[in-house]
């Protein structure tokens, strides 16, 4: 009689070793996206940064995405991305591949399905959360920050004022928090609001995982965005000279935007592996998905038709005026 009450005892024993590493893996998680919770352990599943990337499909009646374009993070070839595969009337009115949005002066608010342009989440909200039928939903990409800086460097500084990257560096116009406070709309101010800002973002991308983010953002919002052979950013091209001396003084006072870097990963990595493993639930059950990016569907082994880009010659459009007075950063 004694054996089969062991032998309960001893299964009881094991189940709840096993549920208890099953939870310790999963608050481990947890923490590392700075989710941790007095009380009630939540899994990632159910937590706010996955929560906000829950599947949804676009309409007049949802939010409306506009993708916040910080300069030097694989922006443009993003916008093109977005450009190519929603039909011109989807698009925001005024929004541009590579300066900044109008967006004061849009008139299909209500029609639209996506928005693109430099901006920071003020200079969206500032104007579309005056709206009480629409809700703006700012989206974003990032890049590896001394990447970014780099990039930023090569292209973006006057070399008759900063020869060298260290000069640059050296002073005051190197922005430490260049990415950070686009999201904070902030700059030089960083504070820990940045992650509940990020969870709160219904997609965010890397420049590092460029496509791996635009299957992200076609798993979100149900539509097949894909990435093609004439977009500048490679994810295999770091565009970084800087000598060691350079890329360590440039981390040094990146430290807060670094750390927002590697939050954003760790978000991002949570977020692709909860869609996969939700679609790959959707082929079991033999789910029609038309949205699935060509990456993801090669992966899982599932069929896709041939991508056929919205606009070519007509991308001309969303190029939009360098007029200073175009952007809404501030």
């Amino acid at each position: 009689m004694t054996t089969p009450i062991l032998w309960l005892l001893l299964s009881f024993s094991l189940n709840l070793r096993h549920a208890h590493g099953t939870w310790a893996a999963i608050n481990s998680k947890t923490k590392s996206l700075g989710l941790e919770q007095k009380g009630e352990q939540e899994s990632p599943e159910g937590s706010k940064c996955l929560a906000a990337a829950s599947p949804r499909t676009l309409s007049a009646d949802s939010p409306l995405p506009v993708f916040l374009h910080i300069p030097k993070t694989g922006g443009t070839s993003f916008s093109i991305a977005l450009a190519q595969s929603f039909e011109t009337e989807e698009i925001l009115e005024n929004s541009c591949l590579s300066s900044g949005m109008r967006i004061d002066e849009a008139k299909n608010l209500h029609e639209a399905k996506i928005g693109f342009g430099h901006t920071t989440t003020s200079g969206v909200s500032k104007y579309y959360r005056k709206d009480g039928t629409r809700v703006v939903s700012p989206i974003t990409m990032f890049r590896d920050v001394v990447t970014q800086r780099a990039s930023y460097f090569n292209e973006k500084v006057d070399k008759a004022l900063y020869p060298t990257p260290t000069d640059w560096i050296k002073s005051d116009t190197f922005e430490a928090e260049f990415q950070l406070g686009h999201v904070l709309s902030t700059f030089g101010n960083a504070t820990e609001k940045y992650k509940d800002e990020l969870c709160n973002m219904e997609f965010v991308g890397l420049s590092e995982k460029m496509e791996d983010s635009l299957c992200l953002f076609s798993y979100k919002f149900q539509r097949r965005v894909e990435m093609l052979n004439s977009y500048r950013v490679k994810e295999d091209k770091k565009r970084v000279d800087w000598n060691q001396d350079e890329v360590e003084m440039a981390g040094k006072k990146s430290s807060a935007e670094i750390q927002m870097i590697n939050f954003v990963k760790d978000m991002l990595d949570a977020r692709i592996e909860a869609a996969k493993a939700d679609i790959r639930k959707r082929v079991d059950g033999g789910q029609k998905m038309d949205w699935l990016c060509s990456k993801w569907a090669t992966e899982m082994a599932q069929q896709t038709t041939e991508f056929q880009p919205k606009i070519d010659a007509d991308k001309q459009r969303y190029m939009c005026s360098l007029d200073p007075k175009a952007y809404n950063y501030w």
